[in-house]
């Protein structure tokens, strides 16, 4: 290497060494300061690809399980309904059993069908106050498809609960919509819809409270019968939907479970990709802070090289 003043070639070099050393210990700085490998594109192009499509999956994966959860939150709530209205419905059938009783008096029969009226009543008082946040729960259309969860961030990943969302058919006569079928051949019940017995349970109830004050004993022991009928074959559809209810339930919780997993499988694919590895980074830091004060030491030294020309111009 010739003896110049101009250029210092030894310098350019070690503060070329210098650079280097110190952009090294800011992207150590940075990794071990944010807790992320990447933290821009230039430091893994492919790597923050791959991140980003496992976060895109994590985020649908993990809010589906908010929805399923909340799905099984609203398929609890109208199931504690429906235990309510099954110990009505059970309540009517004794009460009717009782009052089909020719041994009862009018004065007693016209008692047990005011009472009867009046669980018809909470029936439908109970129908309209089972809501989940602002929706009716009890009031699903026999048209509907199904109750659609969104289950990821894929469109068509969903579950459906139903079909025709069978749990939540009506039970009442203030709701709107027909029956539906949930087993071949048997048609589910409401109080205005018609039974498989052929009885109406709504009319049954109001033909009782209108005529067994005045009925004779046989007419009276008629009504008491249909509404025996009536009330067992509006008992049997709640059962079925509230069967319903409980296998959408378990279906739900199954999927609670593997979205959990999955959840926690792409936690860890992402965290391999995207996280800093400390121990590796530590010792990348500690090779980074020895690298500059070696840079610093040799840019010293080399800024010093060109004063061996002073002691050639004496």
């Amino acid at each position: 290497m010739p003896a110049v003043i101009y250029t210092n070639q030894a310098s350019l070099m070690a503060q070329k060494g210098l650079l280097g050393a110190q952009n090294s210990l800011a992207n150590s700085v940075e990794r071990l300061s944010s807790g992320l490998r990447i933290n821009r594109a230039k430091d893994d192009a492919a790597g923050l690809g791959v991140g980003e499509n496992l976060q895109k999956q994590l985020n649908g994966a993990q809010q589906g399980l908010h929805n399923v959860n909340d799905a099984i939150s609203m398929a609890q709530t109208a199931e504690g309904a429906l235990q309510a209205v099954t110990a009505v419905a059970q309540r009517i059938i004794t009460l009717a059993t009782q009052g089909a009783n020719e041994t009862m008096s009018a004065d007693q029969r016209s008692a047990i069908s005011a009472e009867i009226d009046k669980l018809r009543t909470s029936v439908q008082d109970m129908a309209k106050r089972t809501k989940y946040t602002d929706t009716l729960l009890f009031n699903y259309a026999s048209n509907s498809t199904g109750m659609n969860i969104q289950v990821s961030n894929q469109s068509n990943d969903t579950i459906s609960v139903g079909p025709n969302a069978l749990g939540y058919m009506n039970i009442s006569s203030n709701t709107a919509g027909p029956s539906l079928t949930v087993v071949a051949g048997v048609t589910a019940v409401t109080m205005a819809a018609a039974s498989s017995s052929g009885a109406t349970l709504n009319t049954d109830i109001s033909n009782l409270v209108t005529a067994v004050g005045t009925a004779g004993s046989a007419a009276a022991t008629t009504l008491f019968t249909s509404i025996q009928a009536s009330a067992n074959a509006y008992l049997n559809a709640i059962i079925k939907q509230r069967g319903e209810l409980g296998a959408v339930q378990n279906q739900l919780e199954y999927t609670v479970a593997n979205l959990s997993e999955f959840s926690n499988n792409l936690a860890a694919s992402r965290s391999r990709v995207m996280d800093t590895d400390y121990a590796a980074e530590t010792a990348n830091l500690t090779k980074g802070q020895i690298l500059q004060q070696a840079s610093t030491a040799m840019l010293a030294q080399a800024n010093q090289m060109p004063n061996v020309i002073l002691s050639l111009l004496k």
